[in-house]
């Protein structure tokens, strides 16, 4: 039997899935493989998919929280641990479905295990999930060299299985902090992509190489997670400042670690009006993939009037409806794939929005059902006036 692995998606599993099957065409491996164990866990079958291999999918990806492996033999496994001469530190989760006794499950685990390595007189120390929660965190293992001194021991659990599995890697979860609150230049008042996110939507465009064009870039979340995943990147905008927010983000973000041979290039453009010089550039480049998030309004903190809601809808629309009129009319982008949000807002009446096909012909093909059993692809954050909408589109 090849060994099993498991994939942990976040909070938008739907997403995430989507996600993992895009990139899994990026590296030529079958969505088949992939079964889904839970909601959010996703166990990978297949002989001929490398360990390696999948920690290089995991580290690319923005959706997912967790990537291990299935535990053939829980004594063969531990085993290997009672050799060690250092102190072993190790964690414990269920992962799944969660049961009544699970925090007392967990505890007198792993005093089990405490005592099993003490017969062997190795010390050890074991992490409980805080509070009521029965997985750890990212920053738990982390901080605490859990995957370096020892190990995670991972119970997944649905309604007819109970698996033993043990973490190879965490997200990286300060790096994105990092990107996010710790670059030079964010405009808050512009709105702000997660990088999370920025990272998924460029993943769904399951791309092998090539250039990403971000037309509305805003201070770069887009260009720079791009750069991180090693392609080249064109970033616009209506707006000066955007540009040299950008420009000066990326520049930091190079400063934190070599980006490699990464060509790019941020200019103003104005949707409504473009620039002639900038269209025939544009036309002469051989664009690979298009994400983007159009302004969409400023950040709204209570819920909204329909009235307030149709007028934002409408912006977002208009600039659309500019953008595909350049793309299809003047640039030409046929065989390109693309990934945008469409905005929905919270109105006093309940949720409003536009649909996909209100700004783009029969000439783009969405593609949301084959990334995804869920064509409804959705991130929001908890109490959030606003949701986003991710489409993926294909020019036929």
């Amino acid at each position: 039997m090849p060994k099993q692995y498991f994939f942990q998606a976040g909070t938008f599993q739907d997403l995430s899935y989507a996600e993992l099957v895009s990139v899994f065409e990026i590296y030529g491996l079958n969505k088949d493989v992939i079964h889904k164990f839970t909601d959010d866990i996703f166990l990978i079958k297949s002989k001929e998919i490398s360990e390696d291999l999948l920690m290089n999918i995991f580290n690319r990806l923005g959706g997912f929280i967790r990537l291990g492996y299935v535990i053939d033999n829980l004594d063969t496994f531990l085993e290997k641990f009672t050799e060690q001469k250092s102190r072993v530190v190790f964690g414990l989760s269920v992962l799944g479905r969660r049961d009544r006794g699970d925090i007392a499950f967990l505890k007198k685990l792993g005093n089990e295990l405490k005592r099993g390595f003490k017969e062997y007189n190795i010390s050890s120390r074991f992490l409980f999930p805080r509070g009521k929660d029965l997985e750890l965190n990212a920053a738990q293992i982390v901080n605490n060299a859990v995957l370096k001194k020892g190990f995670e021991l991972c119970i997944l659990r649905n309604q007819e299985e109970e698996i033993y599995s043990s973490t190879l890697l965490v997200q990286d979860i300060e790096g994105y902090i990092k990107r996010d609150t710790q670059r030079p230049h964010s405009d808050i008042d512009m709105g702000v992509l997660p990088p999370k996110l920025a990272r998924i939507m460029i993943n769904l465009c399951s791309l092998k190489e090539g250039t990403i064009w971000d037309p509305f870039c805003g201070s770069g979340t887009v260009p720079m997670e791009s750069a991180l995943l090693g392609y080249n990147f064109l970033a616009s905008d209506i707006d000066e400042n955007a540009i040299y927010y950008t420009e000066e983000n990326v520049k930091w973000l190079n400063e934190q670690g070599d980006l490699g041979n990464i060509v790019y290039e941020a200019f103003r453009l104005d949707i409504s009006q473009p620039d002639r010089v900038v269209i025939k550039k544009l036309k002469n480049t051989n664009i690979s993939g298009i994400v983007c998030e159009p302004y969409m309004g400023p950040a709204q903190k209570n819920v909204i009037s329909e009235e307030k809601a149709d007028g934002l809808l409408n912006d977002v629309k208009s600039l659309y409806k500019n953008l595909f009129e350049m793309l299809d009319e003047e640039i030409g982008v046929r065989g390109v794939k693309m990934v945008l949000i469409i905005p929905s807002y919270k109105t006093y009446s309940g949720w409003k929005t536009f649909g996909i096909r209100e700004i783009v012909s029969n000439r783009w093909e969405v593609l949301n059902s084959y990334y995804s059993p869920s064509r409804d692809l959705k991130w929001s954050r908890k109490n959030s006036i606003i949701t986003r909408n991710i489409f993926i589109l294909h020019r036929t």
